[in-house]
């Protein structure tokens, strides 16, 4: 059996590997059941806050909170991060969107998972035979943010996000499982104590209590995770984000002080960037789709989901120069775009009098014969003729 001056030897190798590996930030957490987190989440699975996510289950979460379903004899989990706080060069001019910053380079869980690879196959020449090792990168069964806070690397944020001294929230969290003895390292004292200016700055009221998220009203969930319609009420509070959302972050005053810094593959240049021009993106073929976002983020949402998004940042941004993009996107071979593409039509034709939408939505609509397409249209046919009403009357008196 080790010594305990071995035991923290070995410990103090692991980190300096793992920073060696590009992981600056590094802790080592106890393997035991997370009772605490197990009864937050099961607790707002009851309470609904999960209600667009219905994979996760009170299953999955007592499953997630328990580490050693993956390892009998799992002893600690190395807790890992690294900062995606990349730089931007300013937009340049025409309709751009939003994309979260997390996502403006290449896709992260294959980024980490190399450097995992590597650490893992490096960590195993420095520990004793028979070490397991299990790895996960914001997948597989395991709540990475409750693990993060009991290895010290940062402390829950008022808007769920772990917030780190160095990095604020910016931060990409990867764990390894290992059955072998590590002396863990201590929660950190710090918290937001008072401020929460995150909870009213977010667009849509998703921050409902601190540290509590309704999932299905949060920007992100809307524009990556939600495959269906974008709720009607919830379209104009999106804005023109059109993949993830960095609001409550970027109000952070723990953020506002983290270090700008991070590897090159998450770097704009390396994906779609910060402020993607959105015209262009109503024109994708699946194919260009593949080939321009196939090794980023944006691939989660799919096709059909970013074009919606784009069809929703357009009608928000209300420039008429989109009506010829969106005219085009009322023949898309899906039917989710054509119906964002309809109700960005109607928007347009409500914040820009004299703009003609009214003829090519009622052309579709002759044409349409999904139900929930042909409802979207007829709403925006509405506008358009209440807007053209109006004209009238003020024209006549």
């Amino acid at each position: 059996m080790s010594s305990p001056t071995e035991t923290l030897k070995l410990k103090e190798a692991v980190k300096q590997l793992a920073r060696q590996h590009g992981f600056p930030l590094v802790g080592i957490a106890s393997a035991e059941r997370f009772v605490e987190a197990e009864q937050s989440l099961l607790e707002r699975i009851a309470a609904g806050f999960f209600a667009g996510l219905s994979w996760f289950t009170a299953e999955r979460a007592r499953f997630c909170c328990e580490p050693r379903n993956h390892m009998a004899d799992a002893c600690s989990l190395i807790a890992l991060g690294i900062s995606y706080n990349a730089l931007a060069a300013p937009a340049a001019s025409g309709l751009r969107g939003r994309v979260a910053r997390y996502a403006w380079g290449r896709d992260y869980h294959h980024e980490l998972g190399e450097r995992l690879k590597k650490f893992c196959r490096d960590l195993r020449t420095i520990c004793p035979p028979g070490i397991k090792l299990k790895t996960f990168v914001d997948h597989g069964r395991i709540v990475d943010r409750a693990v993060a806070q009991r290895a010290g690397l940062g402390w829950y944020g008022k808007n769920s996000n772990i917030l780190t001294h160095q990095f604020g929230s910016w931060v990409f969290l990867a764990e390894v499982l290992t059955n072998l003895p590590l002396p863990p390292d201590a929660p950190v004292r710090t918290h937001c104590g008072h401020c929460q200016v995150c909870i009213p700055a977010c667009p849509t009221g998703a921050i409902v209590a601190p540290g509590v998220i309704h999932s299905d009203r949060c920007i992100s969930f809307l524009t990556i995770e939600l495959r269906g319609p974008i709720p009607r009420a919830l379209r104009p509070l999106i804005g023109d984000w059109i993949f993830g959302c960095d609001v409550c972050q970027d109000v952070c005053p723990v953020n506002r002080k983290a270090a700008v810094v991070a590897p090159s593959a998450f770097a704009p240049e390396h994906g779609v960037g910060a402020r993607p021009e959105l015209l262009p993106l109503l024109g994708l073929s699946d194919q260009e789709f593949r080939q321009r976002f196939g090794h980023t983020p944006l691939s989660r949402a799919g096709r059909r989901g970013l074009l919606r998004n784009v069809c929703v940042a357009l009608g928000n941004l209300g420039d008429p120069v989109a009506i010829p993009a969106l005219q085009r996107a009322l023949g898309d071979p899906e039917p989710l775009v054509r119906g964002h593409a309809a109700w960005a039509l109607g928007q347009l034709a409500e914040k820009n009098p004299g703009c003609q939408t009214y003829s090519a939505l009622q052309e579709r609509l002759s044409r349409e014969t999904d139900g929930w397409v042909r409802e979207e249209i007829a709403l925006a046919l509405r506008l358009a003729q209440q807007e053209t009403a109006s004209r009238s009357s003020q024209a006549s008196s």
